[in-house]
């Protein structure tokens, strides 16, 4: 996956990829949360993204 986003250009070729256990990294799971509320938003399910929307900043941005 990593090759197939450097080949679009939209990586660069000097940044440096790691690939960790979430076992190790419990972090890693965050994104996956944060993309899985949004993706329910889209959906019709604004339930969740409401409650993560509150009082914080939140910007959607469209990768393409």
């Amino acid at each position: 996956m990593v090759n197939a986003i450097r080949a679009r250009e939209a990586l660069p070729q000097d940044l440096h990829v790691e690939r960790v256990s979430p076992l190790v990294e419990e972090l890693l799971r965050l994104p996956d949360v944060v993309a899985g509320i949004f993706a329910r938003a889209e959906t019709g399910d604004r339930t969740l993204e409401d409650l993560l929307s509150g009082d914080h900043l939140v910007e959607r941005i469209s990768c393409d």
